[in-house]
């Protein structure tokens, strides 16, 4: 598992979403630097982060959206800005990879 950056959200994110899903890959990506000051934003980070759980399996996108951000719930009030979520299975991270 790897993150790329450890501002506050990145440690909060990691943490949040060790405890709560059975991740095999976990990858957060920091993009804050590519949005400072643009309108809207208030300062929280923008994070791009690749999740590759077996909990994820039969469940379709909205579905495994929804449950990132239910654990990230906290978080996200707090720290993030924007976020962008790839979500893949094992099966699927498995035939991504090949």
């Amino acid at each position: 598992m790897t993150t790329t950056a450890t501002s506050p959200a990145t440690i909060a994110v990691e943490t949040q979403l060790q405890s709560q899903l059975e991740l095999t890959h976990l990858e957060i990506i920091d993009n804050s630097w590519m949005h400072a000051g643009h309108a809207g934003n208030t300062g929280g980070s923008h994070l791009a982060i690749t999740l590759v759980s077996p909990a994820f399996e039969g469940l379709n996108l909205l579905e495994r959206h929804r449950m990132v951000h239910k654990v990230l719930k906290a978080a996200m009030a707090e720290h993030i800005h924007a976020l962008e979520l790839k979500t893949l299975s094992p099966t699927e991270w498995a035939e991504a990879s090949a």
